[in-house]
C-alpha cells in the first residue's frame, strides 16, 4: 500500500468546514497518511488503518465531539469550526480507530 502526505486544508476555521476538511485537519496533526485505497493510515512500518476515509474520520469527529460547530438563532446551523485538540490529543490511535468504527455513517 502507498502512502501519500495529508496536508491540512487551505480553509480558515472560521468557517464551518467540511467532514473531509476536519479528517484532514487531525489527519495531519498526528501525521497519518493516505492509502493508497483512500483509507487513513497510521505508520509506515506496521500500518493501523484508522478510519476508511477522511470523511469517515471528520464525521466521527463530530459524533465523539472532538469538534464543535455552534449554531445562531434562525441559521441553518452553520457556524465556525473549533476543534477540541485535548479531547482528541488524549485518545491513542488505537482508540481513534475504534470510535471512528463505532460512529454513526
Amino acid at each position: 500500500m502507498k502512502l501519500t502526505r495529508i496536508d491540512p486544508p487551505g480553509r480558515s476555521f472560521s468557517r464551518w468546514l467540511t467532514d473531509e476538511e476536519v479528517g484532514q485537519v487531525l489527519a495531519a496533526s498526528r501525521g497519518w497518511r493516505l492509502g493508497s485505497d483512500g483509507s487513513v493510515v497510521a505508520g509506515t512500518l506496521r500500518k493501523t488503518v484508522i478510519a476508511p476515509s477522511l470523511v469517515a474520520l471528520g464525521a466521527a469527529a463530530t459524533a465523539n465531539r472532538w469538534i464543535s460547530r455552534p449554531a445562531r438563532a434562525g441559521s441553518d446551523g452553520s457556524g465556525p469550526t473549533h476543534m477540541m485538540w485535548g479531547v482528541f490529543e488524549a485518545r491513542t490511535d488505537a482508540e481513534v480507530a475504534e470510535l471512528v468504527a463505532a460512529a454513526p455513517r
